[in-house]
C-alpha cells in the first residue's frame, strides 16, 4: 500500500529517524518508530500494529483508514464514504478490534451486516485474518449454514458475528437463546453497503432489529456505516443514528484523482459480441446488463469466439455463481456477465476492464461498477458504455456528466413505515409470547423509520390490527391472533422472516420459455393479476412465485399498463434534466468518437423538430387529451399529472415515463381547452396549492397498490399515504415549475 501519512510532527523527530537509519537499527521497529510519529497507526494497541506490520505487510495507511482510526476510538457512530477496495472495512475493523481488546470485552462484541449472503462469504476470511491480531474469533451466520454449527454458537458465542438482518430477526425470535446474554456486550455494529439497505425496507428491518438488540446492551452500540456511493450522507448518518446518543460524523476524505478511461461505443444489437470481444480478449472483464436475458444472449456469442464466459445473476444457483467467482479470479482470458448481483462489493480479483450494455439508470450505479476496473497499483480504471439506442447513449452521455461534476444520487428515507412497524409488531408479540404495547412503541419509535409516528397514529393501527385480528389486546399486552398463524404460520413463521427480497427482478416466463425481467418494486405495485408490454408483446400474469422470483405469463390482446406509469425504469429528476440539457446543447464530448457524435447529433435534430426546448414544459393537444413533455422524472411527472387531475377530474393518466405523460379524456365533450390545462399546471405554483386539502385529494388519487410485502395489511388511509410518499415529489416539483415556461406545442413549432 502507498504510505499516507497525516504529518504535523517537527523536522526534529524526522532528522532522528535518519539518525536511527545510520545506526542500522532493525527495520521493523524503525518503521513502528515512523508511523508512532507520522500517523494514527500509533493510536493501534500493539497486538493490531504487529498485526499490521507482519501478518498484512503494510507500510502505509490509507486516507480513509487515518481519519477514521481516532474517530471510532472516540466513540462516535460513522458513515464511512471511499470507493470498492479503498479499505473502509479495515478503517472500520482495526479501531473497533483495538476498543474490544483494550476494554477486555467478552463474548459477542461486534455485529457485521451484510446485504447480501455473498458478501459475508466473501469477507469472512479478512475478517478472521483482522480479528486474530487481537485473539478474537469471527462466526459467519447465514441460511447454509448448519443449524449445530449456530447451536454451538450460543454456548461459546466469539467476538464478531457477520449475518444479515433477516438471521438476526431468527436469533431475536429463538425462545431457546438468552439474549440478554448474547446481546449484553455487543459494542459496535458494522453495516456494509449502508446505502442499499437504507433505500429499501431491508433498511428499515434492520434499524428495528438494531433497536430490539440495544434493548439487551449494556453498551450505547457504536453505529458504522460503509458505502462507496451515496448523495445524502448526512441524512443517512441521522438515519443510523437510532437511539444512540453518541455524537456522529460523516468522514468522506478527498478523492484521489487517479487516472480512468471511459469510453461510449454505440452499437447495433448484432455488433455487441464483436465489440465485446475486441476489448475483452486477454483481459479480465466484467459485463454488466440490466437483464438476465440480455446477459445469457452475450455469453453464447462470447463462448463461440473463445472468452471464457460465466454468468452470474440471482437466479444462477447459489454453487454455480460461486465456481464462476472462483474460476474467475485464477483465469485471464474470461469474463463474467452479471446483472446488479456484483454492483456490491463482492471481491472477484482484479479487473482489467468493466463494460456496460446500454446504461445503468442511475449515477450511483455506474459509480459502484466504475469502482471495479483500476484497482491495482498504478493501473487505470477502465469502463466502456455499449447503448443500442439513440436514448441509451445520450442518458450514458448524462450519466458520465454528472459523474464528473460529483454529484450522486440521494437515497430516499422514510420516517412513517408502518408496513414495517405491522411487521414488527408482530415479531414483537411472537417473540415475548405476548409485549406490552407501549414497550414496542418505546422500543420502535427510537428508529428514524418510525420516528414522525405519532402514538395516536400507532394505536390507531393497533386497533385496526385487532380488527383484523392479526393480533389481540389483552390488559395492555399485545398477543399474536390465531388468525395470523393461518396467514403467516407455515413452516414456524418462515413467510415473517423472510419478508424483504434480496434479488431486483422477476424472471418473465411463457410455457417455461423466459421472455425477460420486471422490476420487484413495479411487480411489487401492481399487485397479483396485471398486464404489461415485455420483448415486443402483449402479456397477462397467471401466477407470481414470489420465493423463486418468477412470473407465469400468457399471451393478451394487449396490454393496458396502469394509469400511473408505463415502464419500469425509475430515474431521477437529475439525470432526467441532465439528457434534456444533451439534446437542446451544441456541446461535442472529448470521450464521445465521431460515429457517437453523429448518432447524437441526428437523435438531437429529430427532438428539435418536436419543439423540445429547454426550461419549457409543452403541452400537446390531441383529441383525446393532452401530451405533457418534461423530462423531470418520474415522480416529478405524476405529481404534475394528478396536481392537474385534483383540478379536473374529468382525465385519466393513460401512460407516464421519466420524460413526461398523457392526460386522457374518455368524454370529449368534457375536454378541456389548451389554455384551460395550461393554467392548471401553472396553478400548482401558487401559494397554498399544496395545502391539506389537495393533499388529501392526492392520496385519494394514488392507486391502492403496495410497494412492499407488508403493505397490502394496512388499512387504506395508511396504505395510501406510505404509496403517496413513495410516488410523489412536491418539493422537486415546485421547483421544476419555479424554472420553465408552460406552452402549447403550436407555439413552439
Amino acid at each position: 500500500m502507498t504510505p499516507i501519512f497525516q504529518t504535523s510532527n517537527s523536522n526534529l523527530m524526522l532528522m532522528f529517524v535518519g539518525w536511527l537509519k545510520k545506526r542500522k537499527v532493525n527495520q521493523r521497529i524503525l518503521l513502528i518508530f515512523r508511523w508512532y510519529l507520522m500517523s494514527n497507526f500509533h493510536l493501534l494497541c500493539e497486538p493490531l500494529q504487529n498485526g499490521i506490520i507482519s501478518k498484512l505487510g503494510w507500510r502505509g495507511l490509507t486516507s480513509i483508514q487515518e481519519m477514521t482510526i481516532p474517530e471510532v476510538i472516540d466513540g462516535k457512530n460513522l458513515i464511512l464514504l471511499a470507493p470498492t477496495a479503498g479499505g473502509k472495512t479495515e478503517a472500520a475493523f482495526f479501531p473497533i478490534l483495538h476498543n474490544i481488546h483494550t476494554e477486555g470485552l467478552d463474548g459477542l462484541s461486534v455485529i457485521y451486516v451484510s446485504p447480501i449472503k455473498a458478501l459475508l462469504n466473501n469477507q469472512e476470511e479478512r475478517l478472521n485474518k483482522l480479528s486474530s491480531f487481537v485473539y478474537r474469533e469471527v462466526f459467519k451466520w447465514h441460511g447454509d449454514v448448519a443449524r449445530g454449527e449456530k447451536g454451538k454458537y450460543f454456548k461459546d458465542p466469539s467476538s464478531v458475528l457477520m449475518i444479515t438482518p433477516e438471521s438476526l430477526e431468527v436469533i431475536l425470535m429463538n425462545k431457546r437463546v438468552n439474549k440478554n446474554e448474547l446481546f449484553g456486550n455487543v459494542r459496535a455494529i458494522v453495516i456494509d453497503e449502508i446505502h442499499s439497505f437504507a433505500e429499501g425496507e431491508r433498511g428499515v428491518h434492520l434499524m428495528a432489529v438494531l433497536e430490539r438488540i440495544q434493548d439487551y446492551s449494556k453498551h450505547d452500540i457504536q453505529r458504522i456505516g460503509l458505502s462507496a456511493t451515496v448523495g445524502n450522507p448526512e441524512q443517512i448518518s441521522e438515519w443510523l443514528q437510532g437511539s444512540s446518543s453518541r455524537k456522529r460524523r460523516v468522514i468522506d476524505p478527498p478523492k484521489e484523482n487517479k487516472p480512468k478511461k471511459i469510453e461510449v461505443k454505440y452499437v447495433l444489437v448484432d455488433q455487441l459480441a464483436a465489440e465485446v470481444y475486441k476489448r475483452a480478449y486477454g483481459n479480465k472483464s466484467l459485463l454488466f446488463s440490466n437483464s438476465r436475458t440480455g446477459a445469457e444472449k452475450v455469453k453464447n456469442s462470447l463462448e463461440e469466439k473463445g472468452i471464457e464466459s460465466y454468468v452470474h445473476h440471482s437466479s444462477i444457483n447459489k454453487y454455480f455463481r460461486e465456481v464462476a467467482e472462483e474460476k474467475f479470479k485464477l483465469g485471464k482470458n474470461n469474463i463474467i456477465i452479471a446483472t446488479s448481483t456484483l454492483e456490491l462489493g463482492i471481491d472477484i480479483g482484479d479487473l482489467d476492464i468493466v463494460l456496460q450494455l446500454d446504461s445503468p439508470y442511475s449515477v450511483s450505479s455506474f459509480l459502484q461498477r466504475m469502482g471495479r476496473t483500476g484497482r491495482r497499483q498504478g493501473s487505470i480504471g477502465h469502463f466502456v458504455f455499449f447503448p443500442t439506442q439513440s436514448e441509451k447513449l445520450v442518458i450514458a452521455i448524462a450519466i458520465i456528466n454528472l459523474a464528473m461534476r460529483g454529484w450522486v444520487e440521494s437515497v430516499k428515507v422514510t420516517k412513517k413505515s408502518f408496513d414495517l412497524l405491522f411487521h414488527q409488531i408482530l415479531m414483537m408479540a411472537l417473540q415475548f409470547l405476548g409485549v406490552n404495547k407501549e414497550q414496542v412503541f418505546s422500543i420502535l419509535g427510537k428508529a428514524y423509520p418510525f420516528s414522525a409516528i405519532s402514538e395516536e397514529e400507532y394505536n390507531e393501527l393497533l386497533n385496526y390490527m385487532s380488527e383484523e385480528e392479526f393480533i389481540q389486546i389483552e390488559r395492555n399486552k399485545i398477543y399474536a391472533h390465531s388468525e395470523t398463524e393461518k396467514k403467516f404460520g407455515r413452516s414456524n413463521f418462515m413467510e415473517l422472516y423472510t419478508t424483504f427480497e434480496t434479488n431486483k427482478e422477476f424472471i418473465v416466463r411463457f410455457r417455461n420459455r423466459t421472455i425477460g425481467t420486471l422490476e420487484r418494486w413495479y411487480v411489487n405495485a401492481l399487485g397479483d393479476e396485471f398486464q404489461f408490454t415485455l420483448a415486443g408483446a402483449s402479456w397477462k400474469t397467471i401466477k407470481i412465485d414470489c420465493d423463486r422470483s418468477i412470473i407465469y405469463v400468457d399471451e393478451a390482446k394487449n396490454s393496458v399498463p396502469p394509469n400511473w406509469m408505463s415502464d419500469s425504469s425509475f430515474i431521477s429528476y437529475e439525470l432526467s434534466q441532465e439528457v434534456l440539457n444533451i439534446i437542446t446543447s451544441e456541446d461535442n464530448y472529448s470521450f464521445l468518437n465521431s460515429a457517437e457524435l453523429a448518432v447524437l447529433s441526428i437523435y438531437r435534430e429529430e427532438l428539435t423538430m418536436t419543439g423540445l426546448k429547454k426550461d419549457t414544459l409543452i403541452v400537446d393537444e390531441r383529441k383525446d387529451g393532452f401530451i405533457i413533455t418534461t423530462y423531470a422524472g418520474n415522480r416529478v411527472n405524476y405529481t404534475i399529472a394528478n396536481s392537474v387531475r385534483s383540478q379536473m377530474k374529468c382525465f385519466d393518466i393513460s401512460s407516464l415515463t421519466w420524460k413526461g405523460f398523457k392526460l386522457k379524456c374518455e368524454d370529449r365533450e368534457l375536454l378541456p381547452t389548451l389554455s384551460e390545462v395550461i393554467d392548471a399546471i401553472n396553478k400548482i405554483t401558487e401559494e397554498g396549492f399544496y395545502g391539506y386539502e389537495n393533499q388529501v385529494r392526492l392520496m385519494d388519487l394514488v392507486p391502492d397498490i403496495s410497494f412492499s410485502k407488508y403493505q397490502k395489511y394496512l388499512p387504506s388511509k395508511l396504505r395510501k399515504a406510505q404509496s403517496s410518499e413513495y410516488v410523489y415529489d412536491i418539493e422537486t416539483t415546485l421547483s421544476y415549475l419555479s424554472k420553465v415556461k408552460v406552452l402549447g406545442y403550436k407555439d413552439l413549432v
